[in-house]
């Protein structure tokens, strides 16, 4: 159950005093190492965002991946494929160079899906399971919706939460892999 972390006694606040914890080294350690698990809202407050993630869950997840991975690189874009907590399936995640609007990081995740759609008439795409951000406008006193960062220790050591290649293998250095991901401009 993920939920935001806020300060102690925040249930006696109004929703405009409440603060939330900081993320530290310490929480980012803790969760590298497995003992915590931590997500991220995509949204900020003037509904931008700086990455798109799309989950795919369910039986043709790898396919669907595969097709959707392929069309985003046949239009120069990097795909960034994680596998998901439980192992059944994925986030393909963008970064972009700058925030950009949430309507806008979303169109862009559906005309790559639409594109996959029309590529492979074979693949069902019921995997998809949605996009984060989830919605183009954060909704008042809300943070929009939360992800599980990857890495997490406990399911890393069970080869979840973790980047893979063409072929689902592991990136033997996962840090090496991230340090090399390209970022999205605007224009691009």
């Amino acid at each position: 159950q993920y939920y935001p972390s806020y300060n102690y006694g925040w249930r006696n606040l109004p929703a405009e005093k409440r603060t939330c914890q900081p993320l530290t080294d310490q929480v980012l350690k803790e969760h590298l190492q497995g003992k915590t698990s931590i997500g991220i809202f995509p949204m900020t407050k003037d509904d931008t965002c700086s990455f798109l993630a799309i989950d795919f869950d369910k039986k043709d997840w790898q396919e669907a991946v595969s097709v959707f991975r392929e069309i985003a690189e046949q239009h120069s874009f990097q795909a960034h494929v994680e596998i998901s907590r439980s192992g059944n399936g994925a986030h393909v995640w963008f970064f972009f160079e700058e925030e950009i609007s949430c309507q806008q990081a979303r169109n862009f995740g559906k005309s790559l899906l639409e594109l996959s759609m029309q590529a492979s008439k074979s693949v069902s795409f019921s995997s998809f399971d949605r996009m984060f951000p989830n919605q183009d406008i954060l909704p008042k006193g809300g943070f929009g919706n939360l992800i599980a960062l990857p890495l997490q220790g406990e399911a890393f050591s069970k080869g979840r939460t973790v980047f893979v290649d063409k072929d689902f293998k592991l990136y033997a250095d996962q840090w090496e892999y991230l340090q090399g991901v390209e970022r999205i401009n605007q224009e691009k």
